[in-house]
């Protein structure tokens, strides 16, 4: 879900999330980085639920990538490692949906899954280490420039992440979420700490000759 514009309804207050604290998991055919944007349409009562919860206690999410089973309607298996989501603007759609748009926080792993009645499925969650930041090197300057290309094609809410002087984490990062990769290859790179190697991953993806 991509809108030209959001209302005044941002959230701003947010509450701690602390190691083995339980949270709502989200289930999707993608991944999400730290500091990537996610719109969201929400239709299933679960997830009306779970938005409800997080609104109200100001926690976030956990946003996993689906390893086998449906994205809606049912229960899916999920990767072990994912990444929270903070919802930072609502609003009401023209089709009466609940549209977000959502942000990336940090890198989790999950455990101690539990169904609940409705289908929502909660788990512990754990941070994963962070890692510095690494320059982006010269020989994939070009992936930041078809970084750019794209988030200028995907205009609003994604152009608000160009950058003037992207690091190598911020370009694989996003080029990871946003390009139409499969979710396994996504799933594998997010795996990795090293910006650098996800560089090369995605180079041996879209672009062999140049890896």
């Amino acid at each position: 879900m991509c809108r030209t514009s959001w209302g005044s309804a941002g959230v701003t207050e947010r509450t701690a999330v602390q190691p083995g604290d339980r949270l709502a998991l989200f289930p999707l055919n993608l991944v999400l980085f730290p500091g990537g944007l996610l719109p969201l349409r929400i239709f299933e009562p679960r997830y009306q639920r779970m938005v409800s919860e997080c609104l109200r206690e100001q926690l976030p999410f956990a946003v996993v990538a689906i390893v086998d089973g449906p994205e809606a309607g049912g229960v899916a298996t999920t990767a072990t490692t994912g990444c929270l989501a903070r919802i930072v603007d609502w609003e009401q759609l023209d089709d009466g949906l609940l549209g977000l748009l959502c942000e990336g926080e940090a890198r989790v792993s999950v455990d101690a899954i539990e169904v609940e009645k409705d289908k929502l499925v909660r788990g512990r969650v754990y941070p994963l280490p962070s890692v510095a930041e690494q320059p982006l090197p010269e020989d994939r300057r070009w992936m930041a420039d078809l970084l750019d290309e794209l988030l200028r094609k995907l205009g609003e809410p994604f152009d608000r992440l160009l950058l003037d002087q992207p690091s190598a984490d911020h370009v694989a990062h996003r080029l990871v979420e946003l390009l139409p990769l499969p979710v396994a290859d996504k799933q594998r790179l997010f795996e990795l700490s090293d910006a650098r190697q996800q560089l090369d991953g995605i180079a041996g993806l879209i672009s062999p000759g140049r890896t």
